[in-house]
């Protein structure tokens, strides 16, 4: 069992697409958690995408603080790190809660993926978690292409356009020994 740790563009994206349910059962077994920050995130842009609501209401997803000076700390050094809008406190929050048990950070946010590989943080984007669907037999190739087109049409960003996934991961996300 792994302890994802979910930032904000992945629940937004899964959420504008309205794959929630899909979301849970993809990461079923995983204990699932996200920071305040990133709950802060997400209802701010519920007025503007009221599908985001769905995120706030999870009943599958733990909301933890990141209050000890010790974590304050770590926050304030990712923080430094990526930036300090409010996406970055986010994310910084993510990696700091990610840092601290060994969990794994979700995220897609290209520069907190890299801060985060550079201080030992485990990160999986979204697109790993689907590649990891197909090779668990959790999704069909149809099915996983269908998300991520789904994804992208909700704002998801990737490497490729529409119908363009299953090509594209097969050049490393879909091998079977991962």
């Amino acid at each position: 069992m792994a302890i994802l740790v979910f930032d904000s563009a992945p629940l937004s994206a899964f959420a504008r697409a309205r794959r929630l349910a899909l979301l849970d059962q993809l990461t079923a077994g995983d204990e699932r958690v996200t920071t305040r920050a990133v709950l802060e995130e997400i209802r701010d842009g519920v007025s503007e995408h009221p599908e985001l609501q769905d995120v706030l209401d999870l009943a599958w997803l733990r909301v933890e603080a990141l209050d000890t000076l010790d974590d304050l700390r770590l926050v304030a050094e990712y923080a430094r790190r990526l930036g300090s809008g409010t996406h970055d406190i986010g994310e910084a929050t993510v990696l700091a809660w990610a840092e601290a048990p060994g969990a794994t950070a979700f995220t897609d946010d290209e520069a907190a993926v890299q801060v985060g590989r550079e201080r030992g943080v485990r990160v999986m984007r979204t697109l790993a978690l689907v590649a990891r669907g197909v090779r668990r037999d959790l999704l069909s190739d149809e099915q996983a292409d269908r998300l991520v087109d789904e994804l992208l049409s909700a704002g998801g960003r990737f490497p490729f356009g529409p119908g363009e996934f299953i090509p594209w991961a097969r050049h490393g996300l879909l091998d079977k020994s991962r």
